[in-house]
């Protein structure tokens, strides 16, 4: 009977980062959209701390009744897990897949300044002649093992510096003080826009709409990269399968609705309607890749 009433209260969606982030952004937006088809309230409660894991981790202690979801990443569900044994919770044993929500490309760009490369395939050829270094925001971060996924095929390397965010390493990407940056495309088309950056590869399969004459990794000599970052909904790890779909089948209609493709696209990310199963298969697929790489990265936040 539960079940077949379910949701008979507010529902909430537990941020790990701080308001006005892109988490909190997408989650606004998902729960306003998805409030009026399951006829509750949503409320999104911002829970930061420790890069996400302490919102991540009192989701897993939530009750698992459908009524607590938490934005989730790469960064919270497999980073972080695997640079840290202080992590409390255990992704495959604590949570369940709801579904995939937006995706983001991640971006190569320099400085516009005459001395610094002026194509993906130059930027290698620079980096394995002289070296050279490159901006992330974050040791450890997502955006920093993209980055070293992309040299490693490459088969080059960078000293990657790292910043307290994106303000500051893309102020230094644009003055040349380092040779190149990593970042999202949401982070970096005002510069480029703007003409104080060079967008020289996406790492996304396709090109990007708001970039469309910055060529993919793939086409610049490394075909079949996809590197995308993403954010999605988890909830509890006994959720009951039933309302697991309701919620999944829900975010899946909104994900589809003109309206919130348009608002995503307006945040330069793209909805990523996966369902609960497919959400799950990404996890699990996605592990090894980001795991294995900060085990040889040596990174640590303990």
């Amino acid at each position: 009977m539960a079940q077949e009433n379910y949701p008979s209260r507010p529902l909430r969606i537990i941020v790990t980062y701080t308001a006005g982030t892109g988490a909190d952004v997408l989650s606004r937006i998902v729960a306003n959209a998805m409030s009026p088809l399951l006829g509750q309230p949503i409320i999104v409660e911002n829970r930061p701390g420790a890069g996400g894991m302490v919102g991540t981790d009192y989701g897993a202690k939530a009750l698992a009744d459908g009524y607590t979801l938490t934005m989730a990443t790469p960064g919270t569900l497999i980073i972080i897990p695997a640079m840290s044994q202080s992590v409390r919770y255990d992704t495959e044993k604590d949570f369940t897949a709801i579904g995939a929500v937006a995706r983001s490309a991640y971006v190569v760009v320099t400085g516009n300044t005459p001395e610094a490369p002026k194509s993906f395939k130059e930027l290698l050829t620079r980096v394995k002649d002289k070296g050279g270094t490159y901006g992330i925001p974050g040791i450890g971060s997502t955006t920093h093992l993209a980055g070293e996924v992309v040299l490693q095929q490459a088969q080059v390397s960078a000293l990657a510096v790292p910043y307290a965010g994106s303000s500051q390493m893309l102020t230094d990407v644009v003055s040349g003080q380092i040779l190149f940056g990593f970042n999202t495309v949401g982070a970096t088309l005002q510069l480029v826009k703007g003409g104080k950056l060079n967008a020289l590869a996406v790492t996304s399969a396709e090109r990007v709409e708001s970039l469309p004459d910055v060529p993919t990794v793939s086409e610049s000599g490394m075909p079949g990269m996809n590197l995308v970052g993403w954010w999605g909904f988890v909830a509890p790890k006994e959720t009951p399968a039933g309302i697991v779909k309701k919620l999944s089948d829900t975010l899946i209609k909104v994900l589809e609705s003109s309206e919130v493709k348009e608002k995503f696209a307006a945040l330069e990310v793209r909805t990523y309607p996966l369902d609960a199963s497919a959400f799950n298969r990404l996890i699990l697929q996605e592990t090894p890749l980001w795991a294995n790489l900060v085990r040889e990265n040596k990174l640590t936040s303990d």
